[in-house]
Parts: C-alpha cells; sequence; structure tokens
C-alpha cells in the first residue's frame, strides 16, 4: 500500500487495524464505498470509477488480512459487505464487548519498564475503543482509572494525584514525565525535590499549611493518608503472597473462564452465577468450603488478557434456599476452585452436565434436575444473570491442607487412621511430621468401643509359624464384589502378621487352611505346630481334625464361654473392623466394597507396629526392613494406563479409577474402572489422594459406611461373655482380588509397603520422665482449649453443657445492660451479618475454671468504604512502655493494671448494621426480627476504631492529655504531681505519684467504664515486679509455655543464643521443613525479642529472613535459640531507680555472606535501663565498613530524636543532656 503502514489483522488487534485502515483507505479517497451500497443510476462512467475504487478497497483490505484471516473472506468482492462481515466478526455482541471494554479500562496499570507516553497512549487507546463500542467514557473517569493504575516508581504521584481530582488526562501526562525525567537525574534527593515542586509550588508560600505526620506531606492530615493506607495494604498484600506462595507451588495451567471481572462491584455472598463460560466452579470465600486443598494456578478471563489466581480446590457443602418448588436441600459440589479474587461464585454449566445433571428453562428461571430427574434448585434471571441461592453450612473459614509428602494428615488416612502412638513409630519408615494434638473425625466416630476386658499380649512362640491363632466371621450383607459373605483372618504368633481369606459358605475353612498350610510352610521351610480356634463348627469337625492329626498340628480349642483365650485373633478382627470401618466412612465408597477395604486394612496392619513387637510383622516375617514408599490413600482416584491392545489409535491411553487396594502375587494396584464396572490390577498409575472416587460413582446412601449392620452373629456358645469379651461383632471383612489365596504383595525392597492406617493394641507403658510442678500447672493451662467448643451445639451437648449456657446468658445480660442492639423487623434486599458465639476456657490465680461465652460479629464480610469507612486504630508502642517503666523506677511512681470489662460496647456505632439473632437465642428476637445495632460489638472491623475515638475523648474530658509522639499515652501534670496513662486496647497502665490525683481520675473512669484492677502486676504478657532499687520485667511464663509447645521443657540448656565464630552460610540443601510451623517459631520469637529479650534479637532477625523457603539447618538454629532461652528463662530486664541521662549505642556487622548487605545494631538507654533496641538487615549494599556504620548510626539518630520529643511531651526533660551521646567503636565514621 505504497508508504501507507497499516498492521495486519490477526484476530487480537481489530480495533488498532480499523482505525488505521479507515485512515488509509481515507487518504486513497476509497472510505465511500466502504460505507454505502452501489448507487443506483449512475451513468456508465461513474459506475465504471465506482467499480475500479470497490476494486481498489477489496484489494488494500485483503492484503492487510493475516494469512488465516484472509481464507474466511476470500469470496466477498464488495468493499462494504466485506467491511461490514469484518465487522460483525470481530466485534460480536455489542453489549459483550462494552464490558470487555469497561473491564479493560478498570484493570489498566502501568507496566514495569513502561513509559509514561506509552502509558497514556494505551489509556486513550482503550477510550477510544469504549467510545466506538458505544460506551461513553469522561474525561474524569479517564483520568480516574489511569491514575489508579500507576504503580512501582510513580506510586508517590499516584497518592498525590488522588488528592487533586482537577487535572486534565494531558495534565497527567505533564506530571508524569516530569518525574520520568527526575528518575533519572544524577541526584535522587533532587529529583524528588522537584517532583513535589510540580504539585506544590503554587502553595508553598501558606505559612499556615498541615503537614501530615505520617508522611510528612502537606494539604492533608494523618487520618486521610495516601501513603499509609497504601502502605497497609501492600503490607497485608504481601503476606497473603508470601502465605499463599509457602503453602504450594505454583503451576504453569491456564484455566480460560467466562466471568466477571474481579474489580466489579461484590454481589450478596449467597449468590451464585450459573455460567455457561466457566471451566469449573469457582467460590470467593473459604466459608464456603469443607476442606481446601492448595493448589496454584491461573485462571484466565475470556476476552481479556488479564488473569487472576487459584489458590486451592475443595468440597462445598451448601443448603439450598426454600421456594415454591420444594423444601430446602443439603447440596454438595465437588472440585470447587478457591479463588479469592472474584466477586460473585460461579457454577460451572459444563461441570454439571458432565455430571448428568439436567437444565431446564421456566419462564424467567432455569431448573437444575439429578439424573433421577428429581429438582434440585432454580437459577433466576436478574441483571442479566442467572443467579442461585445457596447458604453455607460452615459458620467459620476453612483452612489449607497442606499436600506435602510429609503431612501427617495424609499418612495418617493412607495407613487406615493408625493411632497416634505408632504414628509416631513409623517414623523410621517414613517422614512424617510431629503433630501433638491431632484430632481425626473419623476416628472418633469409627473407632470408639465399649472397654473390654484387660488382656496380655506375649508371644507364645519363638519361631514363625509356630502357633496360629484363627476365627471367621460373618455373614455379611451385601455380598462382597466378588460375592463372598464370610471373611477368615488367621495370625502368626510369632511375627503378628495377618492373613485374610474369602469365602462364599462356611464349608471352604479346610481348602482355605490346607492351602495356607501347604503355600507358607513351602515358603519359609517352618512348620505349623498349633492350630488356636474357638469351638465354631467350621473349625470343629472330621475333616478338619483328621487333617491336623495327620499333618502333626495340635488344635488349642478356647475354653467355653471364654473367648478371650483366643484374644490375639478376636484383636485382629477388631482391629481390621475398625479400619475398614474409617476407610469407607472416609471414602464414602458402598457396601459391596467391604471386602477391598478389609483386605487394604490387612495390608497395611502388617507393614504397622504392633504392641510388644520390636519389628513390624512383615519385617519380621522377609526378615529385612521393608521400603515404605508406594502406599497410597483408599478411595482416593487414579488414573491408570490403558493398553494398546484393549483401545483404540485416538481413543486416550489413561482412564479414571478408584484406588482399592494392592494387587496380590504381583507388584501393582486394586483399581476400579468406573468405566467397565470392574475390578482391575494395574502399575502404571498416577493418584489424586485429595479427590474421593467416590464422587464418580452417583449419588450412595449415607449409612453405606455403618458395618456394624452388615454382621449376622455366629457365634458359638462359648462366645456370650459381654462382661469380659472383645465385642465379637465388630468384626471386618477382607477385599476381594483373589478372595481364596492371600499372600504377602511387595515383599522385595523395591516395593515394600508404604503405610498409614488404623488403631492398634493398648498402648505400650512408658517410663514416667521427672519434669517440674510450674511445668506440670503450665501444661495443664495449655490443655483448657482442648474443650473448648467451636459452636453453639457442641457447648449445648458438651459435658459441660451448663456452664457454657451459664456464660453466654451472662454475655447477653451484658449486651442488653449496654444497649447494644434494638429489635427490628427483617428489613428487605440489605445484607444480614451473622452472629457466633466464641467460646474459651481461662484460670483465675487461685487455680479455678472460668468458662468465657463472647458474642461476636462476622464482620469479615464486610466491605471497606462500603459498609464502614475506617478500622484504623494505635496501640501503645512498646518502647514507650518501657520507658515509662523506666520513669517510674527513677521518679518513684506507683504502677496500677486495669483492664475494662466489654470495652467496645461503649462505643457507638456510626453505621447501619443489621445482625442476626444470636444461635440458640432467636426465640428472644422473634421471628422476622433481627438486631440493629446502636453499639460496636467485638467483630466488626470499625469496633476497635470506635472504642479508641471513645474513650480518647472520655479521657480528654478528664483532663488528661494526648501526646503526639504516641497517641496512646496520655499526660497529666499540675507542676509537682504528674500521672502517666497508657492503653493498648481495653488494658490500661497508669503512673503517678500523687494518691489524689490517682484516685480522682481512677474514680473518674469508673463513672463511665465498668474497669477491673489487675491484682497480678502483668501487662500484655510482661510481669511487671517492683523492687526496693527498681523495677523489673520478664516473659518467663510466655518461654515456659514454648518450651512445653516445642518439647523442649526437659531439654538441655546452652549458654549461647548461637555459636560464636559459626558459618551461617554453608550451601543450601533440599532439606525443606513445614513451612507454618517454622513461621510460627520464628513469630513466637520476635514477639520475645522484641518485648523482653534483646539477647536474642540478632538471630531471630537473621532467622526471619528464610521465612519463604526454611530448611532443616534453619529449624535446627531455631531450636537452639530455644534451649538458650531453657538456661536463661528468669533473665530479666531491669529498670534502676539511679538518675541518669540518656544514652544510645550503634553498631553494624559489614558484609552479609550469602547477599553482601549489612547487619544494623542500636540501642537506646535511660542511664543503664534499656529503652529501645533495633537489629535489622540494610536495604542496600554498603561498599565499606565506614558506610555500614554510618547507615546504623544514621537509623539509631531518628529514635534518638522520637526518645527526646516524648520525654519533652512527658514533661521529664531532666533526663535529656544537652547534647546526647551516641557510642560507635567505628572511627572512620566518627
Amino acid at each position: 500500500m505504497d508508504r501507507i503502514s497499516v498492521p495486519e489483522l490477526t484476530g487480537t488487534n481489530y480495533f488498532i487495524w480499523s482505525l488505521k485502515m479507515q485512515a488509509a483507505l481515507s487518504l486513497k479517497r476509497l472510505d465511500s464505498v466502504t460505507t454505502q451500497m452501489k448507487p443506483e443510476g449512475l451513468s456508465e462512467k461513474d459506475a465504471s470509477e465506482w467499480q475500479q475504487k470497490n476494486s481498489d478497497a477489496v484489494a488494500y483490505i485483503k492484503l492487510s488480512l493475516s494469512d488465516e484471516q484472509a481464507l474466511q473472506f476470500a469470496a466477498e468482492n464488495n468493499a462494504k459487505i466485506l467491511w461490514d462481515k469484518i465487522k460483525s466478526t470481530f466485534t460480536g455482541q455489542t453489549e459483550d464487548r462494552k464490558i470487555d471494554a469497561g473491564n479493560e479500562l478498570k484493570n489498566l496499570q502501568i507496566n514495569s519498564n513502561e513509559l509514561a507516553n506509552d502509558y497514556i497512549a494505551r489509556a486513550r487507546g482503550i477510550a477510544t475503543k469504549c467510545h466506538s463500542l458505544g460506551l461513553d467514557v469522561s474525561p474524569r473517569e479517564l483520568v480516574y482509572y489511569t491514575v489508579r493504575g500507576l504503580k512501582g516508581k510513580f506510586a508517590k504521584v499516584r497518592d498525590i494525584l488522588k488528592t487533586q481530582r482537577d487535572k486534565s488526562i494531558d495534565e497527567v501526562l505533564e506530571i508524569l514525565r516530569e518525574e520520568e525525567t527526575s528518575f533519572n537525574s544524577p541526584s535522587s534527593t533532587r529529583a524528588e525535590g522537584r517532583s513535589a515542586d510540580v504539585f506544590y509550588s503554587r502553595k508553598s508560600k501558606n505559612s499556615g499549611m498541615r503537614l501530615c505526620y505520617v508522611c510528612r506531606r502537606p494539604n492533608h492530615v494523618a487520618k486521610d493518608c495516601f501513603y499509609r493506607n497504601q502502605k497497609e495494604s501492600t503490607t497485608t498484600s504481601r503476606r497473603r503472597k508470601v502465605h499463599r506462595n509457602n503453602n504450594s507451588k505454583e503451576r504453569n495451567t491456564a484455566n480460560p473462564v467466562f466471568t466477571a471481572s474481579p474489580n466489579e462491584e461484590s454481589l450478596c455472598e449467597n449468590i451464585w452465577i450459573l455460567d455457561s463460560g466457566a471451566s469449573c466452579h469457582m467460590a470467593k470465600d473459604r466459608v464456603w468450603f469443607e476442606k481446601i486443598f492448595p493448589e496454584r494456578k491461573d485462571v484466565y478471563l475470556a476476552g481479556k488478557d488479564s488473569k487472576i489466581i487459584c489458590e486451592g480446590f475443595g468440597t462445598v457443602k451448601a443448603k439450598t434456599v426454600s421456594t415454591k418448588y420444594g423444601n430446602p436441600l443439603n447440596v454438595t459440589i465437588e472440585n470447587v476452585s478457591y479463588v479469592p479474587q472474584l466477586r460473585c461464585n460461579l457454577l460451572s454449566v459444563i461441570c454439571l452436565m458432565d455430571k448428568g445433571y439436567k437444565m431446564k428453562s421456566d419462564n424467567n428461571c432455569v431448573l437444575i434436575y439429578d439424573k433421577s430427574n428429581k429438582l434440585i434448585t432454580k437459577a433466576f434471571k436478574n441483571n442479566g444473570r442467572l443467579e442461585l441461592y445457596f447458604e453455607p453450612l460452615y459458620n467459620s473459614e476453612c483452612y489449607f491442607s497442606n499436600p506435602s509428602d510429609s503431612n501427617y494428615d495424609i499418612w495418617h488416612s493412607r495407613l487406615c487412621h493408625l493411632n497416634a502412638k505408632y504414628m509416631l513409630k513409623m517414623k523410621d519408615y517414613i517422614d512424617i511430621d510431629d503433630v501433638n494434638d491431632f484430632k481425626c473425625e473419623t476416628c472418633d466416630i469409627s473407632k470408639i468401643t465399649r472397654k473390654t476386658h484387660p488382656n496380655i499380649d506375649i508371644n507364645q512362640s519363638s519361631e514363625i509359624l509356630e502357633l496360629i491363632h484363627a476365627d471367621l466371621c460373618g455373614p455379611i450383607q451385601p455380598e462382597s464384589y466378588g460375592g463372598a459373605k464370610y471373611f477368615m483372618v488367621l495370625v502368626d504368633d510369632f511375627s503378628g502378621m495377618y492373613f485374610t481369606y474369602f469365602l462364599k459358605n462356611k464349608n471352604e475353612v479346610f481348602d482355605i487352611f490346607s492351602q495356607f498350610k501347604t503355600k507358607y510352610e513351602n515358603l519359609t521351610d517352618k512348620r505349623i505346630k498349633k492350630l488356636r480356634t474357638d469351638n465354631g463348627l467350621e473349625f470343629v469337625n472330621e475333616q478338619l481334625d483328621t487333617y491336623l492329626a495327620n499333618s502333626g498340628i495340635f488344635h488349642e480349642k478356647t475354653i467355653p464361654y471364654n473367648s478371650e483365650s483366643n484374644g490375639k485373633a478376636e484383636r485382629a478382627n477388631r482391629i481390621l473392623l475398625e479400619r475398614a470401618r474409617s476407610l469407607l466412612y472416609e471414602s464414602e465408597l458402598p457396601l459391596k466394597f467391604w471386602a477391598e477395604a478389609i483386605n487394604f486394612s490387612t495390608h497395611v496392619s502388617n507393614v504397622t507396629p504392633r504392641k510388644g513387637k520390636e519389628k513390624i510383622p512383615l519385617e519380621t516375617w522377609i526378615g529385612k526392613k521393608p521400603k515404605l514408599n508406594y502406599l497410597k490413600k483408599f478411595g482416593c482416584v487414579a488414573y491408570f494406563h490403558v493398553p494398546k491392545i484393549m483401545r483404540n489409535k485416538f481413543d486416550v491411553p489413561g482412564r479414571r479409577g478408584i484406588m482399592l487396594g494392592y494387587a496380590r502375587d504381583r507388584r501393582g494396584y486394586r483399581i476400579y474402572d468406573i468405566k467397565n464396572r470392574k475390578i482391575i490390577e494395574e502399575r502404571s498409575i498416577k493418584f489424586n489422594e485429595f479427590l474421593r472416587g467416590s464422587s464418580y460413582l452417583g449419588k450412595t446412601k449415607v449409612e453405606t459406611w455403618n458395618i456394624d449392620s452388615l454382621f449376622e452373629s455366629t457365634q458359638d456358645i462359648n462366645e456370650f461373655d459381654h462382661k469380659t469379651k472383645v465385642n465379637h461383632l465388630e468384626i471386618s471383612a477382607e477385599p476381594a482380588a483373589n478372595e481364596n489365596n492371600y499372600s504377602i504383595p511387595f515383599e522385595t525392597p523395591d516395593d515394600a509397603t508404604n503405610t498409614v492406617g488404623g488403631e492398634i493394641e493398648t498402648p505400650v507403658d512408658q517410663i514416667p520422665v521427672r519434669r517440674s510442678e510450674r511445668l506440670k500447672a503450665k501444661q495443664m493451662s495449655t490443655n483448657l482449649a482442648c474443650n473448648v467448643p467451636n459452636s453453639y451445639l457442641e457447648a449445648k451437648n458438651s459435658a459441660d453443657g451448663q456452664n457454657w449456657e451459664f456464660a453466654m446468658k451472662n454475655e447477653l445480660d451484658s449486651l442488653i445492660k449496654h444497649k447494644v442492639w434494638e429489635i427490628v423487623d427483617r428489613p428487605a434486599k440489605t445484607k444480614l451479618v451473622k452472629s457466633k458465639w466464641v467460646y474459651s476456657l481461662k484460670q483465675s490465680d487461685n487455680g479455678e475454671t472460668k468458662y468465657k461465652a463472647r458474642l461476636v460479629a462476622a464482620g469479615f464480610n464486610q466491605i471497606k468504604n462500603k459498609d464502614y469507612l475506617e478500622s484504623y486504630s494505635p496501640v501503645v508502642n512498646i518502647e514507650s512502655f518501657r520507658l515509662l517503666i523506666a520513669l517510674a523506677s527513677k521518679l518513684n511512681l506507683m504502677v496500677r493494671f486495669f483492664d475494662v470489662k466489654t470495652a467496645y460496647l461503649y462505643s457507638d456505632i456510626e453505621e447501619t448494621v443489621y445482625m442476626l439473632p444470636p444461635p440458640g437465642f432467636e426465640r428472644l428476637v422473634g421471628d422476622g426480627k433481627v438486631c440493629e445495632l446502636k453499639r460496636s460489638i467485638y467483630g466488626l472491623p470499625q469496633s476497635g476504631r470506635n472504642w479508641y475515638m471513645k474513650i480518647k475523648s472520655e479521657l480528654e474530658k478528664f483532663g488528661l492529655t494526648q501526646l503526639a509522639s504516641d497517641n496512646c499515652v496520655f499526660v497529666k501534670s499540675d507542676g509537682q504531681n504528674m500521672l502517666l496513662l497508657c492503653m493498648h486496647v481495653d488494658d490500661l497502665a497508669i503512673f503517678c505519684n500523687n494518691d489524689e490525683m490517682y484516685q480522682d481520675i481512677v474514680n473518674s473512669i469508673k463513672s463511665v467504664f465498668e474497669v477491673h484492677e489487675n491484682k497480678t502486676s502483668k501487662f500484655l504478657g510482661m510481669q511487671i515486679v517492683k523492687h526496693k532499687i527498681g523495677i523489673s520485667l520478664s516473659q518467663s511464663e510466655y518461654i515456659e509455655s514454648l518450651l512445653v509447645k516445642y518439647n523442649l521443657n526437659v531439654c538441655k540448656s546452652v549458654k549461647t543464643p548461637i555459636v560464636k565464630g559459626e558459618d551461617k552460610s554453608f550451601p543450601p540443601t533440599n532439606e525443606l521443613i513445614d513451612i507454618t510451623m517454622y513461621q510460627e517459631l520464628i513469630g513466637e520469637l520476635l514477639y520475645l525479642a522484641n518485648r523482653t529479650r534483646p539477647d536474642i534479637s540478632f538471630v531471630t532477625c537473621y532467622l526471619s529472613q528464610f521465612n519463604h523457603k526454611p530448611e532443616k539447618r534453619h529449624y535446627i538454629l531455631a531450636k537452639r535459640v530455644l534451649r538458650y532461652l531453657m538456661g536463661t528463662k528468669d533473665k530479666k530486664l531491669f529498670y534502676d531507680n539511679n538518675f541518669s541521662f540518656v544514652n544510645a549505642s550503634s553498631d553494624a556487622s559489614w558484609g552479609n555472606a550469602e547477599n553482601g548487605k549489612s547487619f544494623s545494631g542500636g540501642v537506646i538507654l535511660l542511664g543503664n535501663s534499656l529503652i529501645s533496641w533495633k537489629c535489622h538487615k540494610q536495604k542496600s549494599v554498603s561498599l565499606s565498613t565506614c558506610e555500614a556504620e554510618l547507615f546504623a548510626i544514621s537509623e539509631i539518630c531518628k529514635d534518638i530524636i522520637w526518645i527526646v520529643n516524648l520525654l519533652s511531651e512527658l514533661k521529664c526533660k531532666q533526663f535529656i543532656n544537652s547534647t546526647v551521646i551516641l557510642n560507635s567503636d567505628s572511627q572512620a565514621a566518627i
């Protein structure tokens, strides 16, 4: 096209192509033939001229099409028709394109290396696209979205531009260019100054200008500071990012989804959108999930380049809303993705159809039916969407499950729900985490039994096969998948090995035992010498007696009415039953798989510890330690390989199945082929242990796991002593592959068994460890939380139900006393906040247990700037508190501590909030009624701020003055008498030298609030003790609780928190540990280091660098800190009563070996009393020791200035020397 440059139309650049092509055709005077058809009545000359223009325009347009696009428009020779076809192809429905263009503008963001000119041009281009689609974008909207999309180096400019709303897009471009120029200037300081001049040069003469104390910029105050809000948002975002990255590996899978933009206004939390374009179900809130498994992946929005993050998947359990079509139903939605950035929940039509659900249109709604044509729910048409209404069945957020191979929960399921004691013993065979307080609901439900007669498990044999215990169980209904009605268990006395066989009739016992004898005597070169059974006719008959006599086997029979004589066989039955019950309950498989569950349990039992045995049974049997690396979770989804001979060339080579167990006499797994409905054995398999295979079988009955109902008693007369016997009816059955021929699978080291499973015999007695009485009391206090209920129903039905009921009534009385709410009619179309009971147990000073109940609101569903405006509320700085303690010691001030009872209830609430009635007390409110909150309540985001503003205003009425250096410190002084007050939420500390002034303030506070004076001198977890010569601070109780938590309360202590001169830069390894456990430990150490233990500040600061990817070596260093604290837990910070001045010291360690950055350290003292200390890694690399020292000095100087200002406001200038001494050991820096 001569020199005119028009890009090729590729399918993604239509708007740019259209704009440039129109310009090119206009330049060639050909645009008229694309806007109208050939006029009628043209002369021959004009018609020839029109035809020439038409041919030229068609040629120009086709030449600008890509190869792929040219083919679909090759047959069209009319310019207007061709132009219209291209437009309709790439613009589609105008309404959809409008939404896409609008969302593209809303999601506009500057790229990291993008120039200001390019960014503004891109913004204008998007606005032009919106205009072409009929979507009006005002200049103000364009400026708003453009400024909002600034980030990175333009973040500060963005914050300033947000306050200046009268700028045009051209003025914004000029400001960005100025800022961009300043980044390239030699001096960053000078550049920053120029940037500020761009905005404030005309206002700099205003002498009365107010400065923000947060960012030190004019024209606004701290509460309106955008920099503070941006900083807080960034911090929160960073925490979320670290948490997500530490809990899952990001995958490069892409899920295209046609859904709303994450920036759209949030829909009601209980609304789900029925989406025909979504590739999977998605929920935006954790409250919907029963359990979430982390799996990070990208979710792409259809028609856009933007993407959002899926953080995991799980199962949603919800309740449908009652309609005229039927009563509410409980529904389960499998494989739902957790996408927090969504603003609405999505229900995928494709996934529903894959599951066999049907949809039928009915007026303005869509009815959804299951496979049996039963109506499940309906979706209403609203604002162009199909909306479903669900209510979550869970009141609290669920949390992520850790899918790592060392996860205790996963291995617990793989090993048939093995009990805690034997799980610890399995650490010699598998890599699992240490979990002290692991609770499993499946075990609690499936394994509860009555107390049994005490028995003695002793070996009565000296080699394998010397003594065999046998028992039979059945008949069982329904029949197993292979048609079995009974199962028989054989137990080797010496090794503890279990062998289970499945029978269709009792008369098969003789054949099975003879096969067992022949096989294993041949494999082991040992002989069976004794057989112990009960007196059932299947064992006591002429055929078996003759066979045993001819084989030289002594047949021991139990004494009538004394089934404990055959206790090992009875115990084996119970173990297999409990484990099979747990497997079927957890997997939700039909009862016809009971034999597979027993077979799986038998396999796992043979590779897990047994009471009184030093080795696991299989290790004793084969004479070597097996490898347990192949065990998988029963009932999980398995993808197996289909041989070529069994499929066509275009069939996929894999198929979905359900893992049922391990193959016999060969290396492989037993898999249920869902498609062909048969059990196969295969070796090439991939497992997904977080998905239940039962979800692909269709709906099953809830009672399918209740094995007890299957058994009919076949006990002989000697088995009815119910007072002492182990319950014989709790006997389980084993799986059906080769149901009459059992051998030990995976016996070779390469395929040895990896098991974690059900419960085993009574625990082995352990030698008690001598512990201090003080630690016992601490452990008892720590264990109180074990009996705390999580919901109203749990509290009501617990053994302490009356105590919890009394605690709840006390809480309600307090709420009614403070007039927290008014009972009103439930408003229509108004967001309601749920309420929840939170329970806790506390111990008083005399050891008495107190039951506490707190009613809280589910404020996490509220949205900032919509449901509330501000939530920030300050608390006292820990350095301020230590300074007040030092002043109290030196000025001989009395120290008292108070807490305000139900503090939040004293503050009014500005917003209109409607809350549902308290659970269990709905009758007090009435049907159709809700609580309109008049006072702040715990759980609302704004409650903390409302309480702070309330107590601040009251303290100022009492004559106290708030400090500018710390907004939670107040002072009252008349020259000679002084009163200081600091607060941390509802905890108050008062320091005073005059009884009359102290009593006056306390009485004033008590006249407004209900306060309680603490008899014990504790504040913020610190023990404060006043001595004759000063005051001490310590956290010995907190240290003891940490030692108990990490099982180091009886460890050998060390003298230093880190070895002197230790090389911490040793190369990284792949020995990663649980990131949550490591981060929790580091957080607890930081809490200690920042309050009373400066001696561990450096090592804790150093270890916190590895929070994102901790290795075993880092955890070992952290545990060393705990061992150091063990020997120094009684160390205290002491504040003497000698007069002294403020002084400080600083130091730096130059050049960290790992990344070259230096560490800064510094302390500020009032005489010899520590007020403030800091230790952190410098942000940039220092080129010399002198530079590192100067950086450390500059940092500590900032804190000195703040301390001096604080003392001045406290009217304690006598402690400030004319020159504050700062000590440094660097001559070059000095």
